[in-house]
């Protein structure tokens, strides 16, 4: 069959064809007896799910461009077919985008990436098991700021939302020592603290980094300065964010922050976003976005969710899954699977921020 150019997440089956049933319920559109694409990732990843659970079997998915023409020959086709053949009986593997496009779903989890070698590819691709039925771990923060009255408030406020607080620290020493006993999920680390009160945060969200790789930064700061947003995610974005200190006020916005930093992504704060836009024209290719699609991009550099842009812009979740898929086509955010691209394209996004960038 012919499928309409554009973005989909296509669902492959190992063994024998997916529930006819099944697939009409979540949306999705056969590419041949084993073969599903869906518009919404979402609805993907849900079908594979309900699919498991009706019968042990093994499944792939990938997510990208499918141009018009024959399907088969598309790359989210072919490699969601390995991911297919590589899966265990009863196991849902999961590419890095696919995982990236849902993880705003409570219901689903993914597991933790690994590289894999798939037959007949030269490298390694990064994938998740798909996880589900599972109730949601309680996060574990260490909090660094010199002020305890900070300290204590931002706290209180994540104990209330159900937030482990494993340690406070007042200064980067003690936040290291913390960090380095309680392994957190993510450490909120304040830029300015003892002795100097210049950069030692940031010093220290770069030691944490190189020290815990596993453990996201959250770094706190009284300015807008998009060097500092830089500073923070440059090399390896994957788990770090950077917020105005004010924003710890709003619960909804420190706790999405750190769910997303802790489960793997990159958060930027809105105020930088929001002046990205006036300087989007310096990169050639960020040009080349349409208006409304550099309205998702500066939605996504904030660290919103698909669906959270979605609700925000009136749209459908297709609607922003279509428009991030174009983001990263123009951005050329295409040729490396497993790097999570909705990453880099926020970095190429920040840069646009930069002097002379």
């Amino acid at each position: 069959m012919e499928l309409a150019e554009g973005t989909y997440t296509v669902l492959a089956r190992a063994d024998r064809a997916p529930s006819v049933e099944v697939v009409e319920r979540f949306g999705g559109l056969p590419v041949d007896d084993r073969t599903v694409a869906f518009r919404s990732a979402a609805q993907a990843v849900q079908c594979a799910v309900e699919l498991a659970q009706e019968s042990p079997t093994a499944i792939g998915l990938h997510a990208g461009e499918i141009g018009g023409g024959d399907p088969h020959d598309a790359r989210p086709v072919f490699l969601a077919a390995r991911l297919a053949a590589l899966a265990r009986e009863g196991q849902v593997l999961a590419s890095a985008l696919v995982r990236e496009l849902v993880a705003d779903d409570p219901d689903l989890r993914m597991g933790e990436a690994r590289e894999v070698s798939l037959p007949g590819l030269a490298g390694r691709m990064s994938v998740h098991d798909v996880r589900w039925g599972e109730r949601r771990r309680v996060l574990r923060v260490v909090i660094a700021d010199d002020a305890a009255l900070v300290r204590d408030g931002v706290a209180a406020l994540l104990r209330d939302h159900g937030v482990e607080v494993a340690a406070t620290a007042g200064d980067a020493a003690e936040l290291y020592e913390a960090v380095a006993r309680h392994l957190p999920d993510v450490a909120l680390i304040d830029i300015r603290m003892p002795p100097s009160f210049t950069d030692e945060g940031l010093m220290a969200a770069e030691q944490i980094r190189a020290g815990f790789p596993d453990v996201g930064v959250l770094v706190l700061s009284q300015h807008l300065d998009a060097r500092y947003a830089l500073r923070v995610s440059e090399g390896n974005p994957a788990r770090t964010g950077y917020l105005l200190k004010d924003r710890v006020t709003d619960s909804r916005i420190l706790l999405d922050a750190i769910e997303r930093i802790a489960a793997g992504g990159c958060v930027i704060d809105q105020a930088v976003a929001d002046g990205l836009m006036a300087r989007a024209s310096a990169l050639a290719r960020i040009d080349e976005l349409t208006e409304r699609e550099r309205e998702v991009l500066a939605l996504v550099a904030e660290g919103h969710s698909n669906r959270a842009i979605a609700e925000r812009l009136v749209v459908t979740q297709k609607t922003v899954e279509t428009h991030i898929g174009q983001i990263f086509l123009k951005l050329g955010l295409r040729v490396a699977d497993g790097e999570d691209r909705r990453v880099a394209a926020v970095l190429a996004y920040l840069r646009a921020a930069q002097p002379g960038g």
